[in-house]
């Protein structure tokens, strides 16, 4: 199987943020031997996994390379003066380079990093940083808790008194709570912050990345594997780096899952396409792309807020290769662990997974170059086999045929999505907005409540439902959501307000 002709067609985002803290010896021998315990900020495994399905295309429907990452993650823990950590890797749907930890020991790495990654050494060291910020509890740090807590604080006390008053005014139920009557215990919603979504994670400051850099390291060598896995592994990110630096044009489509179906390009394609297809294409990207200009703008300055405390990755690399060298440089000569990992990729039932993503990525990039008659062959080969139901190919799909003027078919792709094992977040905001453009509006709706439900009322599905209220008129309950939203995850205020009023 040949993957390096398709790892350069991915782009690249160095979405894995991560960074510096200083201690003398090794970062293992300061952790203290005690058993595993969820923090404050934990909402659930379960939720946070459903939360995790809701940002953009969600999980990879699970396969034996489930397995395989679970194993070697387990040998990692296995290493740890932690014990008992519940940890589970899930892989992300997604071209870019992200991968992250949350409160409640999941660890999602995307597919776009894995097919980047040459041996089993860079495996682990990926699974091992982010395991590290599970065991060092990083995300129940007063770090990242001190700029949330009076917003939690605020957010229990504006809840507490909204049920108070619908109690007391007989408004319970829907009016006065959550789509359906829900009535969530207000620690559930209030610690449902952004901080455990793709938007919102929190950005590590220097001391925890570097602390999980360090730590990442010892397990990595406790477990049998060579310590320049981590070093070659922060090189391959910052390469990626500089890649997408020297072309700002490269857009992943996966940066655009809030309510757009084709990247940047294939959205003004779209719309070049009008004449030749008629309003309702038009009517689709303009709908798509107003809702999109308005989340990348406001998902923008939040990033910039964060990466402004985040170390670089070229510190990190120079901070990594110094701690090998000080500490394991009787471990320089340790073989890389290639075969395995090759193994893993080749076997029965994941080789053909991983084969018509790659199909469905290069679609993905034909389409963005403009190329709609290759980017549709491309697309159907992703949407053979095993992954006929997988989110991905038939996004991508569905976004190739949009830019060919095929709702129908784009609509029957997003169907097929939503009956799968893994409808993500962005079917159902992708498949609401193209049946409203295509006048079913009582679909359109029915689809982005049943999303907002199954997913466990996720933040990232909260715009995009009170965007379909709004847009089908019902603006009583677009300003109820809103502000509901402000009240749950005040951060998201502006951007919850903003839409409900069509801004």
């Amino acid at each position: 199987m040949r993957f390096g002709t398709a790892v350069r067609l991915l782009v690249a985002l160095a979405a894995c943020g991560v960074g510096l803290a200083a201690a003398d010896g090794k970062e293992i021998n300061a952790a203290t031997d005690r058993a595993f315990s969820f923090g404050p900020m934990a909402i659930g495994q379960a939720k946070d996994l459903d939360h995790a399905r809701a940002e953009g295309l969600g999980v990879v429907p699970t396969s034996p390379l489930d397995t395989y990452l679970g194993g070697v993650l387990a040998k990692l823990l296995a290493g740890s003066r932690v014990t008992q950590v519940p940890a589970r890797v899930y892989v992300r749907a997604s071209s870019e380079w992200s991968a992250k930890s949350t409160a409640d020991a999941n660890i999602y790495v995307s597919l776009g990093i894995l097919l980047r990654l040459d041996n089993e050494d860079e495996v682990a060291a990926l699974l091992a940083h982010e395991a590290s910020h599970v065991i060092l509890g990083h995300a129940n740090s007063d770090v990242v808790q001190g700029v949330q807590q009076r917003a939690i604080q605020l957010s229990a006390l504006a809840v507490d008194a909204q049920r108070a008053l619908a109690d007391a005014t007989g408004n319970s139920g829907v009016a006065g709570g959550l789509p359906g009557g829900g009535n969530p215990r207000v620690e559930d919603q209030s610690r449902a912050l952004l901080l455990n979504t793709t938007l919102l994670s929190p950005s590590w400051t220097r001391g925890q990345e570097r602390a999980a850099d360090r730590l990442g390291t010892d397990l990595l060598v406790r477990a049998g594997y060579s310590p320049h896995g981590m070093a070659t592994l922060l090189q391959k990110q910052k390469s990626f780096e500089t890649e997408r630096a020297a072309n700002p044009q490269a857009s992943s489509l996966d940066q655009q899952l809030m309510g757009s179906d084709v990247t940047q390009q294939g959205q003004r394609r779209v719309t070049e396409a009008t004449a030749k297809y008629g309003a309702t294409s038009e009517l689709f990207g303009t709908l798509a792309g107003a809702a999109l200009n308005r989340t990348q703008d406001w998902a923008a300055r939040q990033a910039d807020e964060g990466s402004r405390s985040h170390p670089k990755t070229k510190e990190r690399i120079a901070d990594v290769q110094a701690y090998i060298a000080q500490e394991y440089g009787d471990k320089a000569a340790r073989e890389l662990q290639v075969e395995s990992w090759e193994a893993a990729k080749e076997a029965d039932g994941t080789v053909d997974i991983l084969e018509n993503y790659i199909a469905a990525i290069e679609a993905k990039g034909k389409l963005a170059d403009g190329d709609i008659a290759a980017a549709r062959t491309l697309a159907k080969a992703g949407l053979s086999g095993p992954t006929m139901t997988h989110a991905y190919p038939n996004y991508v799909d569905a976004a190739v045929q949009v830019a060919g003027g095929s709702t129908a078919q784009a609509l029957a792709d997003y169907e097929a999505a939503l009956s799968g094992p893994e409808p993500a977040g962005a079917i159902y905001t992708g498949a609401s907005t193209l049946l409203l453009a295509t006048g079913q509006r009582d679909r359109a709706l029915e689809v982005m409540e049943a999303g907002y439900a199954r997913l466990q009322e996720p933040p990232s599905l909260t715009v995009p439902l009170i965007r379909t209220y709004r847009l089908l008129g019902r603006q009583a309950d677009a300003d109820r959501l809103a502000a509901d939203c402000a009240m749950r995850w005040p951060t998201m205020q502006s951007l919850c307000t903003g839409e409900a009023a069509g801004r």
